[in-house]
């Protein structure tokens, strides 16, 4: 705690001169978000010791309507002070449309913010050369779900490359048991989960984060050799026999929320219906009751398999960005410094309901309250650092293909099997706009 109380007084010194000495005593910062319930509670609370030390009142007011209550108030010019998007599009839209402040223009010293939070995040919340976007909390999607008793108790190994969980899962089904949940319905947004699976790949061949970036900007088309590699592996999964507990039916009617619940599951031989779930780091919330108390312990993560040695350790994730709307307002500076500053995190990282990651690369782990939590952090700030996180590339690409075509295809191919890979990358690749 003594580096982030160092940190909190380095702040305090610099907006002091800033101020001229003068105190900003009793002026309020007003903050909206899509932050709700437990996690707005964590929000909020972390501004308390910044209020205490600057006399600064900083109030946050978060909504499930977030999202088109911000395009009101943007548009009514009723904005408040500060908006924490749930993602960066919702910066670089506000700002194209010429809402925001630069951060530059508040005080802050981009390279630094490079430095701590990435150059790539860093460009999530640049228009035309300039940044508005100020980077929070991450999720991370690179993990495997696994039950290390259940590992143990048959003498496997975690897989550290593709190659050894192909392995793994082809001892599991000569075994008699599948290795793998796999259930993407969602509703309108059924598709999504084979998406993530194809990011990671892509994360982790060609030219890793370079072909990811191309792939992203449509530098490469959707039909590329590296992209069907990348859909022909995922397709390994869902169509090999027995990979999948209840096969590809099971795929694209169980609803993800659900899908990692044979887990927990046993038979009449006291075998759970899968060992492994690739699944983001926010799918604790949909494990039954029981399951939730042992998240980190009885079930745990190892990374995504690396697939070749020469790239880094990659990190698939995805996060919120704040940004400003007012200009010329000490306060409103201050806390826009608090926010990118490496101890901002501490309070809600404490909390026991908090699951949020903090992406500041020297933020201290050990405060999160929870294993979990400082296992899945470590595993983002360390491929931050390596400049080797990356955004999912769904919610990056054109609504039509993101949300659209890419989504439908991997249904698709689900249901028509290895042969349709052509077909689908084709069709995805037509829908670009």
């Amino acid at each position: 705690m003594k580096k982030s109380i160092f940190g909190l007084l380095v702040i305090l010194s610099m907006i002091a001169v800033a101020c001229g000495g003068s105190s900003l005593e009793g002026e309020e910062v007003f903050i909206t978000g899509a932050l709700v319930g437990n996690d707005a509670a964590g929000f909020q609370e972390n501004f308390d010791s910044f209020t205490e030390e600057t006399g600064i009142i900083v109030s946050f007011q978060g909504s499930d309507n977030f999202e088109q209550e911000i395009q009101i108030q943007m548009e009514s010019g009723d904005t408040p002070d500060i908006a924490l998007f749930p993602q960066p599009g919702g910066v670089v839209d506000a700002a194209q449309r010429g809402y925001l402040v630069a951060l530059e223009d508040l005080g802050v010293d981009l390279d630094d913010y490079k430095a701590n939070f990435s150059e790539y995040i860093v460009g999530l919340g640049t228009v035309d050369g300039v940044a508005y976007g100020g980077a929070h909390a991450f999720n991370l999607k690179s993990i495997v779900w696994y039950q290390p008793a259940e590992f143990e108790a048959r003498g496997y190994s975690v897989p550290e490359t593709w190659d050894e969980m192909i392995a793994l899962a082809d001892q599991i089904v000569s075994e008699g048991m599948n290795p793998f949940c796999f259930g993407m319905y969602s509703n309108g947004a059924s598709g999504w989960l084979a998406t993530d699976w194809m990011e990671d790949i892509m994360l982790r061949t060609g030219e890793g984060t370079v072909t990811y970036d191309k792939w992203v900007s449509h530098e490469i088309p959707f039909n590329d050799p590296v992209v069907k590699n990348a859909a022909t592996l995922l397709s390994q999964i869902m169509h090999t026999d027995g990979y999948v507990v209840g096969g590809t039916d099971a795929i694209v009617s169980t609803y993800f929320g659900n899908a990692q619940d044979p887990m927990f599951e046993k038979d009449a031989n006291g075998n759970p219906g899968c060992f492994m779930h690739r699944q983001a780091s926010f799918i604790t919330s949909f494990w039954p009751e029981a399951a939730q108390a042992g998240a980190g312990t009885e079930t745990t993560v190892f990374p995504f398999p690396a697939m070749d040695d020469g790239l880094p350790k990659a990190a698939l994730g995805g996060g919120d960005m704040f940004a400003v709307f007012t200009e010329g307002d000490e306060a409103v500076n201050a806390v826009v410094e608090y926010m990118l500053s490496d101890n901002f995190f501490a309070a809600a990282a404490q909390r026991p309901d908090n699951s949020r990651i903090y992406g500041h690369v020297q933020f201290d782990s050990s405060l999160y309250s929870k294993d979990i939590t400082r296992v899945l952090a470590d595993a983002i700030t360390g491929a931050l650092a390596e400049n080797a996180f990356r955004f999912d590339a769904s919610d990056l690409m054109p609504p039509e293909v993101g949300a659209g075509s890419f989504w439908k295809e991997m249904m698709n191919l689900a249901v028509e099997g290895p042969g349709y890979v052509d077909t689908a990358l084709d069709n995805i690749e037509k829908s670009w706009p």
